[in-house]
């Protein structure tokens, strides 16, 4: 056997290990591994991705997904302090291999620290009403005051969900000094949220590699092993001033403002995006007044499986109201719409230029 399958197969052999310890790493974590503690330093990074993506416990869940058409012109999300979160409501489809109780048919809530990428979830019991939400949410906020001890959550966005606008929820959340932020139009939506679900997924079918198939029997370890894993932006790990990598679990109130400048080294636009850019420098495709409608690609999370030939455009009109920008992640000032609904004046959304075509006065 070849050196370079003899250190595949060694590599292989730990991967399977951190699976069955309910820790499935990431690919970038295999290679950090191989590289950084196994000194596997002529191992060619294909050959370690493709028998990771060869793995039993990957082979099915490997990610793919299409290129960006927008490289890095994403408008990054800014906040200064932990207790800012994201929350969406994840599901697993119902299945012929066991039965799932209905307790676990509603799902589960699931909010993310803006800041920390720190993860919170609770089940929702029996049903999505205003007091399973109210139970999750009390749930989650104990688990922030656990976690950050002289903190509490500041805010909350959520995407307009039915049971998250009624009074009760609101109610609990004023009572609780929370600010809520819907979500609705926008492709930004609870993108924190909403894509930490697809990862919760993907983490827990690699642990259903230990036979165990009832999520909610594994989605506690699936979440505290994601927050255990090392954040990394542009591809470079974060490390703290001991040394060790930052992880979702140990940023807190002591360590934070260090976190905070190591990112905007890493990714200036969080430091640059504290400052207003004079519109007179950016180049706008619409004026205020203009009458615009969001295009409907924009407005959805899914990146394939979705048919729009028929209708291209949101049934929604808005007005341009005010011209902005913002520093994009690669550095370049992209264009920014408030726009305000002309038969609601009370809605009001931020636009980038592609999420919206110009449309005659109605």
């Amino acid at each position: 056997m070849s050196k370079e399958k003899d250190q595949l197969k060694v590599l292989m052999e730990w991967v399977t290990q951190q699976v069955e310890q309910n820790n499935p790493p990431r690919i970038s974590d295999v290679i950090e591994y191989a590289y950084r503690h196994l000194g596997f330093l002529k191992l060619p990074l294909k050959k370690i991705r493709e028998a990771v993506r060869f793995h039993p416990a990957y082979i099915m869940n490997a990610p793919q997904r299409l290129k960006l058409k927008r490289w890095n012109k994403t408008r990054p999300i800014i906040v200064k302090n932990l207790g800012y979160l994201h929350g969406d409501i994840g599901f697993f489809p119902l299945t012929r291999e066991y039965e799932t109780p209905k307790s676990f048919q509603s799902g589960f809530l699931v909010c993310k620290d803006i800041l920390s990428r720190y993860t919170y979830i609770s089940i929702l019991n029996k049903t999505r009403d205003a007091s399973s939400i109210i139970k999750s949410l009390g749930d989650i906020f104990a688990q922030f005051k656990k976690q950050n001890p002289t903190l509490q959550v500041r805010s909350l966005a959520f995407d307009k969900e039915k049971s998250i606008l009624s009074n009760r929820v609101q109610q609990f959340l004023k009572d609780n000094q929370v600010s809520f932020h819907p979500f609705q139009n926008t492709r930004s939506k609870s993108k924190m949220a909403e894509g930490e679900i697809r990862i919760i997924r993907n983490q827990i079918r690699k642990m259903r590699y230990n036979k165990e198939q009832r999520w909610w029997r594994i989605i506690d370890n699936a979440v505290a092993s994601l927050n255990q894993q090392p954040i990394r932006l542009n591809n470079k790990y974060i490390k703290m001033k001991d040394g060790n990598y930052y992880t979702p679990s140990n940023i807190n109130q002591d360590n934070v403002k260090d976190f905070i400048s190591k990112i905007e080294k890493i990714v200036p636009a969080y430091y640059f995006n504290q400052f207003m850019i004079d519109p007179n420098l950016v180049n706008y495709k619409f004026k205020v007044g203009d009458f615009v409608r969001q295009k409907l690609i924009a407005s959805s999370s899914a990146a394939i499986g979705e048919k729009r030939s028929d209708i291209a455009l949101g049934d929604k009109v808005f007005v341009v109201k005010k011209l902005l920008s913002y520093v994009s992640k690669a550095l370049t000032a992209e264009p920014l719409y408030v726009v305000e609904n002309i038969y609601d004046p009370s809605e009001t959304e931020a636009f980038d230029e592609d999420e919206i075509a110009k449309v005659p006065e109605p």
